[in-house]
């Protein structure tokens, strides 16, 4: 059988692609382009109404008897998928998934499909970026999140399968392992553990790699703190937090359940910047919550203002089915427009300033990805995406002088015999 994925969403939805992938392989199947797929499976998101129908648009386009349906808007809202043809609708996918996707097609049908194997021609990957979710579902009981309903409570995933699936991938040439979750510092709530001891039996995998974090609550991040920032120091975790607040308001935090204040947020950032200076953060704002006055939202601008990230993943608030959130009044769409283009304003003048500082300077960086145009992308110690021009090979350390910079990323050219800031 030959089969195409489509994924769409988190970086927790492209390790379940990942882990899918991987098993329909490791079964004799064989993955190929969309055009030659015998299965098209394509595992979907429903953060919100707008990614609702986009994915509604895209199945609608791919019905037929070789789509599979899976992820999250089959989980989740289940009546959105009723009227799309399909062969198949799963829930959030994981590598027992494989042999469900396979067995849907008859046995005749796989052996035709057999005959038509080939082995592909050797290629260059596009990336040395390996994703390992570390759990599934949260302990969150957020007012207006769908996606807890899809996911389910916490799971996390045993610590000795985190480690040997992160030594093959390093083994196997991967360079940056991302560890992804809904809430990466509630792992190991359920099972005694925590995020720092995970982290520190990671980082004595032998090889040169670096770890990402990926996105940690407040409130569950906050307990754990101190012992995160020791793991955070070690010069194989990236100095990077992707920290979501969704709001400056503690009116608006506890309308939506999120359990910590503006100023519990401003002191976990304090704290972070304190203990490791070079640190950069991401954060995550709802602009337009039901409820949110002029007042609130200006409360947010100032907490943006106060703790200038470098990154702002801005939403509009949207209504999603059997949540808490749904049943309160949901203000016109122009007033959450209007909210969301300031804070994009904010946004890209802040990260533009915050790159400001890296011009003219000497860093070691890590070559991760292939880019366009002849340029490859890389990253440096804390995470700031940096765009080489020139074509050093994937997976290598460089030293490289920053040349311009922008909001979105860095770019840069190879520096030679020259002094650096340590990676």
């Amino acid at each position: 059988m030959r089969f195409h994925i489509e994924t769409y969403g988190c970086t927790s939805n492209f390790g379940n692609s990942n882990q899918v992938e991987e098993a329909l392989i490791s079964l004799g199947h064989l993955n190929s382009a969309i055009e030659e797929a015998d299965a098209v499976i394509v595992n979907t998101c429903a953060v919100t109404e707008k990614t609702e129908r986009k994915m509604l648009k895209r199945l609608r386009l791919l019905q037929g008897d070789r789509l599979i349906i899976a992820g999250c808007l089959p989980a989740a809202v289940a009546g959105s998928v009723e009227q799309i043809s399909c062969r198949k609708k799963l829930g959030v996918l994981n590598r027992s998934a494989a042999k469900e996707i396979a067995g849907s097609f008859s046995d005749d049908f796989s052996r035709k499909a057999s005959l038509k194997r080939c082995i592909p021609a050797a290629s260059i990957p596009d990336n040395l970026c390996g994703i390992i979710n570390i759990a599934e579902g949260c302990q969150g009981k957020c007012s207006y999140c769908i996606v807890r309903r899809a996911r389910g409570d916490l799971v996390s995933r045993d610590p000795e399968e985190i480690v040997e699936l992160a030594r093959s991938m390093i083994e196997s040439g991967t360079v940056e392992l991302q560890l992804a979750a809904q809430d990466t510092a509630a792992w190991g709530l359920d099972i005694g553990s925590s995020l720092p001891e995970l982290l520190a039996r990671v980082i004595k995998i032998p090889g040169r790699f670096m770890v990402r974090v990926g996105m940690m609550n407040p409130n569950t991040a906050q307990p754990i703190l101190n012992e995160m920032a020791e793991a955070f120091r070690s010069p194989k975790v990236y100095k990077f937090v992707h920290m979501p607040v969704q709001s400056g308001s503690d009116e608006i935090l506890e309308k939506m359940r999120r359990g910590y204040t503006a100023d519990d947020y401003m002191e976990i950032i304090r704290l972070l910047r304190a203990k490791l200076p070079e640190i950069s953060f991401a954060t995550d704002v709802i602009a337009g919550f039901p409820g949110e006055t002029e007042e609130d939202f200006a409360k947010t601008l100032k907490l943006m203002e106060l703790t200038r990230p470098d990154k702002i993943n801005i939403t509009r608030y949207s209504k999603r089915p059997q949540t808490l959130a749904s049943e309160l009044y949901d203000m016109p769409d122009r007033i959450k427009k209007e909210r969301s283009r300031k804070l994009t304003k904010l946004w890209l003048t802040t990260a533009s300033e915050n790159n400001r500082q890296y011009l003219g300077r000497i860093l070691e960086i890590l070559v991760t990805e292939i880019g366009r145009n002849k340029t490859m992308k890389a990253r440096t110690q804390n995470y700031t995406g940096v765009v080489i021009r020139g074509e050093p090979p994937l997976g290598s350390q460089q030293t490289v002088k920053i040349t311009t910079f922008g909001p979105f990323y860095l770019t840069a050219t190879i520096a030679s015999h020259q002094s650096k800031t340590p990676f």
